[in-house]
């Protein structure tokens, strides 16, 4: 027990201190790479803190030259953008001028109810006061909303605003939870000259009860 015990104190100030070299940007802004790096020094440490036949040594060695090869490519990265935008990739414009970007939602993956899950964690249950939506290299959403958000408080409590149409698809559930039909959507799609409902990206009914469409591009 003793043994172990020593074993597993040892292995983790080399892990420590192996994260601490790594730097704290390394914590605070963790992409894809950065995660692999971390797991890998976990998976390491652990493999001579379970095998008592492992030489301790074996597991400081193999966390060195992980550190050291992620210090390196850390360094390359700060000296060549394309290097570093190869290993982690560029921001994505999932909103760009107030509008939905279909393109690169689908390039990343993300579903449009992903995409409003995320605003509404951040606070923004509304599309028509978002200017641009930035998906990080981090995996985090930066926001920026138009210049009048929030210049005008109100003390009015308004509702939700509401999903009607998403990716060409009429959400029924919506349309009952405001005592309306399919019938009166494709009118209101008709008044803005859209006769089908599978050209619409996104339709929205805003807690102002007005409707908020954006069309796919071709």
């Amino acid at each position: 027990m003793i043994v172990v015990l020593t074993r597993s104190i040892i292995l983790y100030i080399a892990v420590l201190i192996s994260i601490r070299i790594m730097g704290k940007g390394e914590i605070a802004e963790m992409n894809i790479y950065d995660l692999v790096i971390t797991l890998l020094i976990a998976e390491v440490a652990s493999f001579p803190m379970e095998n008592n036949n492992v030489p301790i040594i074996n597991g400081i060695a193999a966390i060195t030259g992980v550190v050291l090869m992620q210090t390196l490519i850390s360094y390359i990265s700060t000296k060549s953008r394309k290097f570093s935008t190869f290993l982690s990739g560029s921001p994505s414009i999932l909103i760009n001028k107030g509008e939905i970007d279909l393109k690169e939602l689908k390039k990343e993956r993300i579903s449009i109810d992903e995409l409003l899950e995320q605003l509404r964690i951040q606070g923004y249950f509304n599309l028509k006061y978002i200017q641009y939506a930035i998906l990080e290299t981090d995996g985090n959403l930066s926001i920026v909303p138009y210049p009048s958000y929030n210049s005008t408080p109100s003390k009015e409590f308004y509702h939700l605003p509401i999903s009607l149409i998403i990716d060409g698809r009429i959400i029924t559930k919506s349309l009952e939870s405001i005592y309306k039909n399919k019938n009166w959507l494709l009118d209101i799609l008709k008044s803005n000259n859209i006769n089908n409902v599978e050209d619409v990206l996104i339709c929205v009914l805003d807690e102002n009860d007005k409707i908020f469409i954006q069309q796919k591009k071709n």
